[in-house]
């Protein structure tokens, strides 16, 4: 299986444990044959009357029992807890590189794949081999040594009835290999309705707000149940082929077990001889069971690599921006700032240019914003700035330098970012006005946060910086989490500033607030907006109006006004829009105060 080869770079460096645990296994199976060589011979004896020194024999069989059993109690301590430990430890490891992997891949694949999907490599997949690590191990090496010390005490007791256990192992090995065939292709369809589902449950408890604020519970029940459906319906597949093959195999062995009890009733004389079958029996029974294990084993194996395939594949996937061979490390203190667009052209996955020869520079310092409507190109822009993706044509430089041949960290180093929808982490405030800054001090986030306005909110909280951040930022503002955002951006000390419109969804006292946050962010820095509020763009040094990624009017704002283009027409209707917005405002106040005035005269 070229899936699980793969594993064996995390499991080399536990080569001491595995082998200690491998011993532990020997050392149990070897203990569970002399046990069964130890009570053939004294049951020999002990049913024999005419035995001579026969208590002495029991007595030492008893004696050497003890001491088995107390060497099986370690034995078999040391292969599960050694196994498991060194298992778990091989999967942890998995784990994190494949979420280290994850932050190398470029916005693209995230794009391309369902957040379920994403999450259900690092949970459903990484789970199914956890078998094959913790368990499949110590069977892998104790069944097939079990297997062998069982077939030779068999053979080496009575080869006649051997026959009938060795004639039926290769049938059930024929049927085990078919199972695993099958079982294989069942386990990698249930992984993708596994997947499937998690995404669904991930989507819809994330927009929990909507849905009941829409009202439509029973239409999603509907939809999760059939969701759910699907995926029981997968579970039961490879169930229901390994419920056929375990009784199969029960029966396959206990057919064996009663015609060796047929055949060898027919030459017992002796008591010893009825001592010697049933232990033989016995050991049939435990090559029946053996057996069992084995094809359990082998299940195993297909479910583990069926897994483990869709893992390498996600590690074979190679990230679409990486930094090129000798790329250059940016020195913080050294760049100024200087930023360029030269002939820049960008088309997404299907092809259609989404970027038309974009040229345009931003100086050191300088506030340049991108205005249009949406889908013009606006955000395109500001995601190539670090790299999410790369231009097909053209190029983007800083202080001269290529950004395609610069490192990926440095240059991200050297950037903030003040989003619309703010990301807030689990965890305290503190810890989420230092992300991305972990070596800040206390002195430093807290001075952050009063320049950024957050600093008064803060102290009003019974924990202060140490308050509790809830799934998404639940509990604050949108005010209060922008002022949060701007209070991260501010302690990063970005030379480079994106701002995507901070102010679009707020009300006016939260927005004057966050205006003159972002005021004191912008001062010093090379800083590209995103508009969709014109109010908030007015003072920028420069401004590109954007039509379906084609720059088509540049200017100041009074110049742009002053041209009556695009940007004129877009202004006025936002003006029109906003007083229309005041007039209805006033006008249902109004009618407020008089309902009001009526009742009070009433």
């Amino acid at each position: 299986m070229e899936n699980l080869k793969r594993l064996l770079p995390y499991v080399k460096p536990h080569k001491s444990a595995i082998l200690l645990g491998l011993f532990c296994t020997v050392l149990a199976s070897l203990l569970g044959g002399a046990f069964i060589y130890f009570a053939k011979n004294v049951l020999e004896s002990v049913l024999d009357p005419a035995m001579p020194n026969r208590m002495a024999k029991l007595n030492f069989f008893i004696l050497a029992v003890m001491i088995q059993s107390i060497l099986l109690v370690f034995a078999s301590y040391g292969q599960t807890y050694v196994v498991q430990r060194t298992g778990q430890r091989i999967l942890a490891r998995l784990r994190e590189d494949l979420f280290a992997h994850f932050g190398t891949l470029s916005i693209s694949f995230f794009e391309r794949k369902r957040t379920g999907e994403v999450m259900s490599r690092l949970t459903n997949d990484i789970g199914a081999l956890q078998q094959i690590l913790t368990q499949a191990v110590t069977t892998a090496i104790g069944a097939p040594i079990s297997l062998a010390i069982y077939l030779f005490l068999m053979l080496h007791d009575n080869w006649k009835l051997s026959l009938f256990v060795i004639v039926i192992l290769p049938p059930v090995a024929l049927l085990i290999n078919r199972a695993g065939r099958k079982i294989r292709a069942a386990v990698k369809h249930l992984q993708l309705q596994n997947a499937n589902l998690t995404d669904y449950l991930q989507e819809k408890v994330s927009a929990m707000r909507l849905i009941q604020t829409f009202g439509t519970q029973e239409f999603e029940n509907g939809e999760f149940k059939r969701v759910n459906q699907s995926a029981y319906r997968s579970t039961m597949t490879p169930i229901r082929i390994q419920a056929s093959l375990a009784p199969v195999i029960d029966f396959v062995g206990m057919a064996g077990v009663m015609l060796t009890l047929w055949f060898g009733a027919q030459t017992v004389t002796t008591k010893a001889g009825v001592a010697s079958l049933l232990i033989f029996i016995f050991v049939v029974h435990r090559t029946a069971m053996t057996v069992k294990s084995i094809a359990g084993l082998n299940l195993m194996f297909k479910s583990a690599d069926a897994a483990a395939s869709r893992l390498w594949e996600i590690f074979d996937t190679q990230p679409e921006v990486q930094n090129a061979p000798n790329a250059l490390e940016l020195q913080k203190m050294k760049v100024a700032g200087h930023l360029k667009f030269e002939s820049v052209r960008f088309s997404y996955v299907d092809g259609t240019d989404v970027l038309h020869d974009i040229s345009f520079e931003v100086k050191p310092g300088e506030v340049v914003a991108l205005a249009g409507l949406s889908g013009s190109g606006k955000s395109t822009i500001a995601a190539l700035l670090p790299r999410l993706y790369d231009p097909n044509g053209g190029r983007i430089t800083l202080d001269g330098l290529d950004l395609r041949d610069v490192q990926l960290q440095s240059l991200r180093d050297l950037i903030g970012a003040v989003p619309q929808d703010v990301t807030l982490f689990h965890g305290t405030l503190r810890d989420n006005i230092a992300y991305g800054t972990p070596d800040a001090t206390t002195e430093q986030i807290v001075e952050a946060a009063r320049r950024a306005h957050a600093d008064e909110f803060i102290r009003k909280l019974p924990r202060g910086y140490d308050s509790p951040v809830g799934e998404r930022g639940g509990g604050f503002s949108g005010g209060q989490k922008q002022r949060l955002a701007i209070a991260r951006a501010l302690l990063r000390d970005p030379k480079l500033l994106i701002l995507d419109e901070a102010t679009s969804a707020l009300d006016a006292e939260s927005e004057g607030l966050v205006q003159d946050a972002l005021a004191v962010l912008m001062k010093g820095r090379t800083t590209l907006i995103i508009a969709h509020r014109f109010s908030t763009i007015v003072h920028a040094d420069r401004i590109l109006v954007l039509d379906q990624g084609h720059i088509i009017e540049s200017g100041n704002h009074a110049e742009l006004l002053a041209a009556r283009g695009q940007y004129f027409r877009l202004f006025q209707l936002q003006s029109f829009q906003a007083k229309r917005g005041e007039e209805d405002l006033a006008a249902e106040d109004a009618t407020f105060e008089m309902e009001k005035k009526k009742e009070l005269a009433a």
